[in-house]
């Protein structure tokens, strides 16, 4: 059985990647708003909101995470980027 510290620095290495992960989402993110802005759309659509969260509650469910997790994850990570997107229409 792993210590406490063993588990804790398998933690500290997969959040590492989380965080890798998050930013190249959000670099994606900036590029779309550019895109969404040179073609005269808006920063953000509640469908694709949508859809993004059921994708994500799909995904969990697939690894034993809950719909409220799930839901959690895809929130925080949609207000992230629809900050982003939005700087780019001001």
């Amino acid at each position: 059985m792993p210590t406490t510290e063993e588990l804790r620095k398998q933690i500290e290495a997969i959040d590492e990647e989380i965080i890798d992960l998050i930013a190249t989402r959000m670099e994606i993110a900036d590029e779309l708003a550019k895109a969404k802005k040179s073609t005269g759309q808006n920063y953000w659509n509640d469908d694709k909101e949508k859809e993004v969260i059921q994708r994500y509650h799909e995904l969990c469910e697939e690894v034993s995470l809950s719909r409220e997790e799930s839901e959690q994850i895809a929130k925080v990570l949609l207000l992230i980027s629809k900050e982003r997107q939005k700087h780019f229409f001001e």
